[in-house]
């Protein structure tokens, strides 16, 4: 049987790898690589089970192909957050951090992060698997999805939309719905003390993030953006204020704009396209495809090779023609969307 998978990133290629397992004949169109040289990180501090299994089974599938850099995991939380999801994941609760300041009403969660060579990965993949560097669009003919890359009709038993941010923006080209919307999101490259640096922080309080990247820099950003506007006016200066609070000084340096994709329940979506012979879609992750990306690509393939999860990232339980505004839709795959949902 052949799949035609049209993306090149996470989920592109750990969806095509695991249908070659299956022993499917997979023709990857990936478009080009743009993955930054940093590496990304992957937590299994997340407020919902089924997220932190799917985290802790991408670790698992990551380390047949790379090296994980282990870092400290600070989540900054209110004292009434529950912490349950956590059972299964080492943890310890306290009330100081060298190096960050916390109120009285705060508490630190810490675990292990793993900074992930994403680029790398997927590049090796991409390479293993015979993935094209064309862009493609998706047709839609009698009932059935195709590919069109380079002036060339590619057609498939299966074909699978992993597109990433585009992945809405692809379908709409080809008449259809899929409830998905893209936006951006933005992060700063900063200097910050010797003792920050040693930390992945997720700050629910304040509302930013911070990852160590290659010494002496950090990395930190904050939030969402329509697609297309740019970073927000004094980003960096709002993103030093914020570091400032927990760190002492931060030096911002370079404003970077990233681009991202949700599902309206805050976060991923994998499944067959209703009223479709041969299409699936897979996307969503919010920024967290590093994360979470590898074990729902594995999801996917059990769906097309005829088993799969009934689970809640299934496409099939969502309505197509929904439009929401990405920037108002509670993460689900952080704690900020709980302090939201709960405020």
């Amino acid at each position: 049987m052949k799949v035609v998978v049209l993306g090149g990133g996470i989920a592109g290629v750990f969806t095509a790898y695991f249908l070659r397992e299956r022993g499917f004949d997979v023709v990857g169109v990936g478009g080009e690589l743009t993955y930054p040289l940093t590496s990304l990180v992957l937590t299994t501090s997340m407020p919902h089970v089924e997220d932190v299994e799917l985290a802790r089974e991408s670790l698992e599938i990551y380390r047949r192909f790379t090296h994980l850099r282990e870092v400290t995991s600070v989540d900054i939380l209110p004292r009434w957050v529950d912490l349950s999801p956590l059972s299964r994941v080492p943890h310890d609760v306290v009330d100081r951090v060298e190096g960050l300041r916390l109120d009285p009403d705060e508490i630190a969660v810490i675990t292990t992060d793993y900074l992930v060579p994403v680029r790398r990965v997927v590049r090796t993949l991409r390479k293993m698997l015979g993935f094209s560097e064309d862009y493609g669009l998706l047709k839609v003919e009698g009932g059935r999805a195709y590919v069109v890359a380079n002036g060339r009709k590619i057609e498939g038993d299966v074909v699978i939309l992993a597109a990433g941010y585009r992945n809405s923006l692809i379908a709409r080209d080809a008449g259809l719905e899929v409830p998905l919307a893209p936006y951006e999101c933005y992060a700063v490259l900063s200097l910050v003390s010797w003792r920050a640096r040693r930390y992945s922080i997720g700050d629910y309080v304040l509302g930013w993030y911070g990852r160590p990247a290659a010494p002496p820099f950090y990395i930190a950003g904050d939030g969402c953006g329509r697609y297309g506007e740019g970073p927000p006016p004094n980003y960096a200066d709002r993103m030093r204020n914020l570091m400032s609070k927990r760190l002492g000084v931060a030096v911002p340096l370079y404003v970077k704009t990233g681009y991202c994709e949700v599902g309206p329940h805050g976060g991923p979506l994998y499944g067959k396209y209703p009223g479709l012979e041969n299409l699936y879609v897979i996307g969503g992750f919010n920024g967290y495809g590093s994360m979470v990306g590898p074990a729902l690509a594995r999801r996917l393939a059990d769906l097309v090779a005829g088993g799969g999860a009934d689970d809640v990232f299934r496409l099939e339980k969502m309505p197509l023609q929904r439009r929401f505004n990405p920037c108002e839709v509670a993460e689900r795959h952080d704690w900020g969307g709980v302090l939201l949902r709960n405020s």
